[in-house]
């Protein structure tokens, strides 16, 4: 297995370089030069590389030893050890008696970032086969649940205990922000808290744990999108086959929340679930509200609409109503019987308020 590449080769020797001020050499396992602070040596073979990692250990190099060795210069070579196992040679360019105390610092720092490489390799590789895990979870097509429970548990989940789906829609495409965020929630999160991305710009996560816990973590993860995000979570699923349903719903919140709440920090499906219901059904049922388009087609500069949606919010009380919209009471009134006058629907009626409340929800949506 190849582990050192000629980037992370390079980026060894201009690491070292900066702080050194002396050439770096990076040979890999074959004593190839892939990195180095003088281009054209690049691809040449060096010989004192291949008498290190021939013996197994450092190999200095003076003037007169230099001339013996092909692609050699003067200098120190040192065994670069991954896992117990050389996989390359760092050698650093001058004489050995003026060098000698950086040498192992070279070799030391070398190690370092090839750990580092390889450290941050693995977490992005589980974080694209955790991603994969969850799209499958929450997509529509038929679940291989065997398949998906040994995926997981390679990854150390089980996914036979309940979960919670919360969706993060970004409102905009943030490139670097997406990762950043991505990277503060996971401090959020619990050991059997599964995150993907999605192919519509949504950031999921699989919330283990008591609804306590979930609406707790869900507040956290509100604050850390700073509204960047519409963050909604769906219902508890205890079973596998119930994720994509939670996820629905955790979906439509994210697009129908801010239409019926805009200021809201998250929405649960708990709080919004009749809404959720009542736009699926008139949706599902293609029904027109021609009432309401009424409304519409008159209300010119919006304030019928604006004092429906109070009404609705402050549950029918005509004080708090008149106050939020800093009107009178007989305005409020007058307004009042202008939607019914509009609609044949009085807000002051029950039945009437709930089929006016039904038509503003799908008019929002779409």
């Amino acid at each position: 297995m190849h582990f050192l590449s000629y980037e992370l080769a390079q980026g060894i020797v201009e690491r070292t370089m900066k702080i050194l001020k002396k050439n770096i050499n990076v040979m890999n396992e074959e004593g190839v030069i892939i990195g180095t602070g003088e281009k054209e040596r690049i691809n040449q073979v060096h010989d004192g590389a291949l008498l290190v990692l021939k013996k197994g250990e450092s190999v200095e190099i003076d003037e007169r030893s230099a001339a013996e060795l092909k692609g050699a210069k003067p200098g120190i070579n040192l065994p670069i050890r991954f896992h117990n196992q050389i996989i390359g040679v760092v050698g650093i360019t001058g004489e050995p008696e003026q060098i000698r105390n950086f040498a192992e610092l070279v070799k030391m720092a070398a190690e370092l970032v090839l750990e580092q490489s390889f450290l941050l390799e693995r977490v992005q590789w589980k974080q694209r086969l955790q991603s994969e895990i969850v799209n499958l979870l929450i997509s529509e097509e038929p679940l291989n649940e065997a398949w998906l429970e040994e995926r997981a548990g390679f990854l150390g989940y089980d996914l036979k205990i309940p979960r919670t789906v919360i969706v993060l829609k970004l409102h905009e495409d943030l490139g670097t922000m997406n990762q950043k965020l991505i990277n503060d929630i996971h401090f959020e999160l619990g050991k059997q808290d599964l995150t993907g991305v999605t192919f519509n710009n949504e950031i999921v996560i699989l919330k283990a744990g008591e609804p306590t816990e979930q609406i707790a973590a869900l507040k956290r993860i509100a604050g850390l999108s700073k509204r960047k995000a519409a963050v909604a979570i769906g219902n508890t699923s205890e079973n596998i086959s119930g994720l994509k349903s939670s996820y629905r719903h955790a979906q439509q919140l994210t697009v129908l929340g801010p239409k019926i709440h805009r200021d809201a920090d998250y929405y649960s499906y708990e709080t919004y679930w009749l809404d959720i219901k009542l736009s699926m059904l008139a949706q599902k049922e293609e029904h027109t509200f021609s009432f309401y388009d009424r409304l519409l087609a008159q209300d010119k500069k919006g304030e019928l609409a604006h004092t429906l949606d109070v009404f609705i919010k402050e549950g029918g009380d005509l004080g708090k109503i008149a106050d939020h919209l800093f009107i009178h009471r007989n305005t409020l009134r007058y307004r009042l019987d202008k939607i019914t006058e509009l609609t044949g629907k009085d807000p002051r009626n029950v039945k009437m308020l709930f089929e006016l409340y039904v038509a503003k929800l799908v008019n929002d949506l779409n």
